[in-house]
């Protein structure tokens, strides 16, 4: 992709974070909106996504239709088998601040693979499903799983061992919902089990920009507090588009007020992006 940022502009990181198909729902509004007002998000110079911002960050890297984000999960597929009292340990395990977080990540690890979530291939179906089965963009965009094995951050890019629909489906293999994915040997999880925005991995840019649907749940972890001198922006839902999301991530009926909040806050979200965005380059 050539370059549109004249000589001297600041390196741009776009985070997005993770938050089910409700999340991404309101990313894809954001994004949306956000193109409409004359900010093309593609145009940051590295694109992180975990879960569900790894599947709307991919979009729009590729530049595909968001809006196709908000159909309702394919059922050619089998649903998802929720298991709630795996689910209840690792939602206590995310939310505990004080515990050591290699030992937090390997229980979580434990309890992924031990559940019966279904058919690793069916999850990565209903993932490829999502983005059209695209390829790899040119553009830097870092998709982020945690290894199970070692409960260590993965961030899949062009150059690694995924094709990009399985660096996505295992960055939303949520444990205890989809079963983990299965990469040259290795077992991979949700990227959010380790932070729900990875924020750390563009700590080398100017300028941070953060959209973090699980603002309001989750604390930001202390790695995504150390972005060193650069300015951060953060894009969080608003009270109304936390009342859209409901308490189910999962919810299809939330899909559609959550999508119309993003569309609505990506108003505000251009007016403070457009002081250092680069200009969409002209088309001939």
């Amino acid at each position: 992709m050539p370059d549109a940022r004249p000589a001297g502009k600041p390196t741009i990181a776009l985070v997005l974070g993770g938050g089910g198909p409700v999340g991404i729902a309101w990313l894809s509004g954001l994004a949306g909106g956000l193109r409409d007002a004359g900010i093309d998000l593609s145009l940051a110079d590295r694109i992180i996504g975990t879960s569900a911002g790894a599947v709307v960050g991919s979009a729009v890297a590729a530049g595909l239709d968001l809006a196709t984000l908000l159909t309702p999960r394919p059922r050619s597929t089998e649903p998802p088998r929720h298991n709630y009292a795996p689910l209840l340990e690792i939602a206590s395990l995310l939310r505990a601040v004080d515990q050591d977080r290699d030992l937090v990540l390997q229980r979580i690890g434990e309890l992924a693979l031990g559940t019966d979530t279904g058919d690793p291939a069916a999850h990565i179906e209903r993932i490829g499903s999502l983005v059209g089965f695209a390829g790899w963009p040119e553009t830097d965009l870092r998709i982020t799983a945690v290894d199970i094995g070692t409960g260590t951050l993965t961030a899949w890019t062009r150059d690694g061992a995924a094709t990009l629909v399985q660096a996505l489906a295992s960055s939303t293999a949520v444990p205890g919902v989809f079963p983990p994915i299965e990469i040259d040997g290795r077992h991979y999880m949700d990227g959010g089990v380790r932070s729900t925005i990875n924020a750390d991995l563009a700590v080398d840019h100017d300028v941070v920009v953060i959209l973090e649907p699980l603002a309001h749940v989750y604390p930001r972890t202390r790695a995504d507090r150390e972005l060193g001198a650069a300015r951060e922006i953060s894009v969080r839902p608003d009270e109304t588009a936390v009342a859209a999301f409901g308490t189910d991530l999962f919810a299809d009926a939330a899909l559609g007020p959550a999508y119309e909040s993003g569309v609505r806050q990506a108003a505000p979200t251009a007016a403070e992006l457009k002081e250092f965005w680069p200009a969409t380059p002209a088309t001939d």
